[in-house]
């Protein structure tokens, strides 16, 4: 027997330490596998889990900061959110609504300029593609609802000076319109040309609108001034609701800068830029005001959080102070 051990041990020392790749079975591959699969389990769960609890961290501590900044826009004496239609001033919790007298006056004029709006977007849908059965009907119906327009003319409070150039607009797409159904075809440059003969009338018509506007809106102003104590007026703040684009002189935000002062823009009088209700408004003053507070607490500077937390390092890209605004 002891030969026979000797014979074993010597054969066991003849033999290579490490299978040969061939040598390797689907059992002997996956095992480690599943090894590495198992260790790391309890990592990844970790991960998840820190990151979860991160998330919560950072909900509460926001949560914390927003109770705050309620608190700080309640605080604001008076508060003028500013829409086309109405005056809405906040105090605390307590609201009160002034109706704007030209509202109607203000939608009528608009239903006008929006189907020079919506020549612009039928004829180029038609002018960039090959027009379907659907998109000719289309053309069709505009020029019903150009002549259902005409018709309401008598009906709205536009002037008699509005009406007329109204019904010159109308009639100006009206008759492109007809020309393009009877040539079934229509060209960007004729699009242009149109819209070109509309724009000195739009323009009539937008001043003239305008200007009522004007007028009626500083009434409203008046009244609310009127209502508001010394104290409150001298500290008020307003937001003026509109959509993205006519940010750059914005008419209801130049009126109310004409009855609070111009020189506070941007820190009494802001634009919530694509907000139209009054609650978006007050969320929107709400991180303003908040931020200011918060800005003026850390940094001594009331406007610090009014840009990016990240402008110092912004700035080693772009050596200057820069804002995005859209071209001129």
């Amino acid at each position: 027997m002891s030969n026979s051990k000797s014979n074993n041990i010597g054969n066991m020392g003849d033999r290579p330490r490490f299978r040969s790749a061939k040598s390797w079975s689907v059992p002997h591959i996956v095992s480690p596998i599943l090894l590495l699969v198992v260790g790391l389990m309890p990592f990844t769960a970790y991960a998840r889990d820190t990151a979860t609890t991160i998330e919560a961290l950072n909900a509460n501590f926001r949560s914390l900061y927003h109770q705050r900044t309620q608190e700080v826009l309640q605080a604001l004496p008076l508060v003028l959110v500013i829409q086309n239609h109405a005056i809405t001033t906040v105090r605390g919790t307590q609201r009160r609504l002034y109706s704007v007298p030209t509202q109607r006056h203000y939608l009528d004029a608009r239903a006008v300029v929006h189907a020079a709006l919506g020549f612009h977007g039928l004829m180029g849908s038609l002018a960039h593609g090959a027009p379907s059965a659907t998109e000719w009907a289309q053309a069709d119906a505009f020029r019903q609802n150009l002549g259902l327009a005409r018709q309401m003319l008598g009906q709205t409070q536009l002037s008699p000076a509005e009406r007329k150039l109204a019904r010159e607009i109308i009639d100006l797409l009206d008759d492109a319109t007809r020309r393009v159904l009877a040539d079934r075809t229509i060209t960007t440059a004729q699009i242009a040309a149109t819209l070109g003969r509309s724009e000195p009338l739009l323009a009539q018509f937008a001043d003239s609108v305008g200007q009522a506007h004007v007028h009626s809106l500083r009434n409203t102003l008046a009244k609310v001034r009127a209502d508001a104590t010394p104290e409150e007026w001298a500290n008020v703040v307003a937001v003026v609701t509109g959509p993205m684009t006519p940010r750059r002189n914005n008419l209801e935000t130049a009126i109310v800068a004409s009855a609070i002062g111009k020189e506070h823009l941007g820190t009494r009088i802001f634009y919530s830029e694509n907000i139209f209700t009054v609650d978006g408004a007050l969320d929107y003053l709400q991180v303003v005001a908040g931020d200011r507070e918060l800005s003026r607490d850390v940094f001594s500077d009331p406007h610090r959080m009014w840009e990016d937390l990240f402008a110092p390092v912004s700035r080693t890209l772009i050596d200057e102070e820069f804002y995005i605004e859209l071209g001129k």
